[in-house]
């Protein structure tokens, strides 16, 4: 998750918006990866999803994907405050089936060298429970920061004084700010020498804008949330703007393992089983309504080898 407070003015920064004199609302019609302009009044240029979060599952926001650079954009600019109030992702708690996936992410890491002396940042840390995961194994140095947190709650900016970091972590973050190289230049200020990053963010590539109506697209779109969706080549592309090198691709989320039901499909399948929205991976695992699906089985079984590989991580280095 991913805020403002005293970063918004950095995050927020955009060549987004054209102002809609009749409505008063502002609009994404402008690629900011390559300034392809989309027509408005052309119609078949958007799709329409809803929000897939329960407070506003009556939403729906129109989204387009510039034919240049394959960049998912959020039409509507929204007052994104509003929907954080009633995020659910601020539920969420350390689980056993969460250890699993965390010890996932933990590799993810460890492939590059990441190990308990070092230090760690996860930039967009939500509630922090990674953080806390890799505290409880003693990563002494792991720190999080979120702006959208209160200073008690990981929002204490001072934290990032602690800089250099040897690795940081953007997951699922890149997505919700509009100007991807203003972060990536105030992280690649965090970054020591030599250091590591890594970013995990939906696949725009595999997202087909034509189901709107399918978990396993609009959870990635997830509008008004996502405010751009980068293709893999986009993202190496901010990354090596910043002099960052090519290190590692991992073709799917940290959460799409092999495990009995803990794969992305699996999930996808669970939320179609109760209301559609993400709020039901936040409560109580309805096990029996589960174990009646003969799709949500299979999926637990075979969802990994099905993947539609509509998120994926990279690592970079800094030189």
């Amino acid at each position: 998750m991913i805020g403002d407070n005293s970063h918004l003015s950095l995050l927020s920064q955009t060549n987004v918006a054209s102002l809609d004199s009749t409505k008063s609302i502002q609009k994404r019609l402008q690629c900011s990866i390559c300034d392809y302009c989309v027509d408005e009044k052309d119609n078949s240029a958007f799709a329409t999803f809803f929000c897939n979060v329960r407070a506003f599952r009556e939403e729906k926001f129109q989204v387009w994907r510039c034919p240049k650079c394959q960049t998912i954009h959020c039409l509507d600019v929204v007052d994104l405050s509003h929907y954080y109030a009633k995020y659910p992702f601020t539920q969420a708690v350390i689980t056993w089936p969460l250890k699993i996936l965390y010890k996932n992410l933990h590799q993810q890491l460890a492939k590059h060298g990441f190990s308990q002396h070092h230090s760690f940042l996860d930039y967009g840390c939500g509630t922090g429970l990674f953080v806390n995961y890799l505290q409880q194994r003693n990563f002494v140095r792991a720190y999080g920061y979120d702006p959208y947190a209160s200073k008690e709650n990981f929002g204490d900016a001072t934290v990032l004084e602690k800089a250099p970091f040897d690795y940081i972590l953007l997951q699922d973050v890149i997505e919700h700010v509009e100007n991807p190289s203003v972060l990536l230049a105030e992280l690649n200020s965090l970054l020591a020498p030599g250091g590591y990053i890594l970013i995990g963010t939906p696949n725009a590539a595999n997202l087909d804008l034509s189901q709107p109506h399918i978990s396993d697209f609009y959870n990635a779109v997830h509008v008004p949330y996502h405010l751009h969706i980068y293709t893999r080549n986009v993202v190496e592309f901010l990354g090596k703007n910043q002099g960052w090198e090519f290190v590692d691709f991992f073709d799917r989320a940290f959460h799409d393992t092999p495990w009995f039901g803990l794969n992305t499909r699996a999930w996808n399948q669970y939320q179609r089983l109760l209301d559609g929205t993400i709020n039901v991976v936040f409560q109580p695992l309805q096990l029996k309504t589960a174990l009646l699906s003969h799709k949500f089985l299979f999926y637990a079984i075979f969802g990994y080898w099905l993947s539609l590989h509509t998120e994926m991580s990279i690592m970079f280095r800094k030189s």
